[in-house]
């Protein structure tokens, strides 16, 4: 397989993992979905901070979302291991803001 070959199954691959992170980040910041994050953090919020709590934890799945579907765009478009750069820094920022929400809310 050519080179642009792989940078569209590379991209076709992050669209979707995008849209799944989409979903599931809109679903804990709208409906309050604790349990889509981990099972434990049901347990150890309070019911009083858990829409807060949901709230970062869902902008930081969403952000993960939006990294990994911008560098499944510009993969086949720019055809460089620099596509990447989106999607590392939206999974450090959105990892950073799920472990503060933990922090912050997890008694």
């Amino acid at each position: 397989m050519s080179d642009i070959h792989w940078f569209i199954v590379v991209g076709i691959l992050l669209v979707l993992l995008g849209f799944l992170f989409l979903t599931l980040g809109r679903k804990i910041r709208k409906d309050n979905r604790i349990d889509l994050i981990i099972s434990h953090h049901v347990e150890k919020v309070r019911e009083e901070d858990k829409q807060a709590y949901c709230r970062i934890a869902g902008a930081g799945v969403l952000l993960m979302g939006i990294g990994f579907l911008l560098s499944g765009i510009l993969s086949p478009l720019v055809r460089s291991a620099l596509t990447f750069i989106p999607m590392s820094a939206a999974l450090v920022f959105g990892i950073w803001l799920l472990i503060a929400a933990g922090k912050k809310y997890n008694r």
